[in-house]
């Protein structure tokens, strides 16, 4: 008969899939082993009570737990599109491979046979606020800023402005309240009329305007890449000092 004289007789489930057979409500949980009847109860009771692929009638197969069981498991695993190459009475591995794929389809069954039946109120996530607060830290500034930017003529910025904007406004202000001086080190002057800015146009304000775009654009890519930097940084921090668990005895692979 099947599970007599097999090698993992008596030998335990792993946790994570014990669980499983608890959510699944599992009546003989406690008893569960991949040795023995117990496996091929499991895995009965799987398909009788959560998955139902067959008909009544064509399980009784799977109720006969004799020599020919696991190759009826086998052709069962098959049709459910479950891997199950070499599954036997002594390849514990396999049973349990099959076994952990079992579980996971029955749980995929009782959820989707429990949404159909409106039995669970299912929702989208909640969108992430995170985000939204994150670009709009400055907001507080916003009044003020807008009084700066209409006392120079400048355009106002919205409510909803993300922080990046209320930079390039302060930016703007900053430029225009502190300007160069006479004395000032010609080398931290940028000269616009000279920038190199790619259009081709004779119109001297297009041309301002132009390299005026292509600064903001140059201090957003050395920010971009100041992003990146610490980005880099902080994996690296993390591959160098990789946390193990003593209880492994291992570490790595």
């Amino acid at each position: 008969d099947a599970g007599k004289g097999d090698a993992g007789a008596n030998l335990p489930i792993p946790p994570a899939v014990v669980r499983k057979l608890r959510v699944l409500n599992y009546p003989e949980v406690n008893a569960a082993s991949l040795g023995g009847q117990a496996y091929c109860k499991i895995v009965l009771w799987l398909e009788e009570e959560k998955i139902r692929l067959y008909d009544k009638i064509d399980r009784k197969p799977m109720r006969d737990f004799n020599k020919a069981w696991y190759s009826k498991v086998a052709d069962y695993c098959r049709d459910l599109g479950v891997a199950a190459d070499g599954l036997s009475e002594r390849d514990s591995a396999v049973k349990l491979q099959v076994l952990n794929s079992l579980c996971n389809l029955a749980m995929h069954d009782v959820y989707r046979d429990k949404v159909e039946a409106s039995e669970l109120n299912v929702v989208p996530p909640p969108k992430s606020m995170k985000m939204g607060a994150d670009k709009q830290r400055l907001r507080e500034m916003l009044p003020a800023l807008n009084r700066l930017l209409e006392s120079f003529s400048l355009p106002q910025l919205p409510d909803d402005s993300v922080d990046t904007d209320t930079v390039a406004a302060l930016r703007c202000v900053h430029a225009r309240v502190c300007t160069p001086s006479g004395n000032a080190d010609s080398a931290d002057v940028i000269d616009l009329d000279n920038l190199p800015v790619a259009v081709p146009t004779s119109d001297p304000d297009v041309k301002r305007a132009a390299a005026v775009l292509r600064v903001l654009h140059g201090n957003e890519l050395q920010e971009l890449q100041v992003n990146i930097n610490h980005v880099i940084n902080e994996l690296q921090q993390l591959t160098a000092d990789p946390k193990t668990d003593a209880r492994l005895g291992r570490v790595g692979r």
